[in-house]
């Protein structure tokens, strides 16, 4: 996050606002291949700092998701040392799904899984 002093990452959001009859919704992280030249979106994911309001707005999210036929999540993340976060994860794309409490470990497990089933039919995938 070294840039931040040097931008407003809000700014295109507020200057968006001030105009009727436009829509935007921001999402927040890509998941994608590692291959290069691939790059194929494996899932979108909405991000919220954990304040304890389990609620979010993810009808584009899961809307995106769902043509793309990719799974959605929604995050909620939080300290939990210096340097380690705690999460609780819900995926969007599948309705009443339970919100999930995860370590680290359990949040990159499902992350790696991503990779893992699209390295099967990855066309840019050394070793299949």
């Amino acid at each position: 996050m070294r840039y931040a002093k040097h931008f407003d990452k809000d700014l295109y959001s507020r200057w968006h606002r001030r105009f009727e009859n436009i829509a935007m919704v921001d999402i927040d992280s890509v998941e994608c291949c590692y291959n290069k030249g691939c790059w194929q979106p494996l899932a979108l994911i909405e991000t919220v700092y954990d304040t304890g309001n389990y609620v979010k707005y993810t009808n584009v999210t899961r809307w995106i998701a769902k043509s793309c036929h990719i799974p959605a999540y929604l995050v909620f993340y939080k300290k939990s040392t210096h340097d380690s976060l705690e999460f609780k994860v819900r995926r969007v794309d599948i309705p009443n799904a339970p919100l999930i409490a995860m370590s680290e470990g359990e949040w990159v497990s499902v992350l790696r899984s991503l990779q893992d089933q699209h390295q099967k039919v990855c066309d840019y995938a050394i070793q299949k």
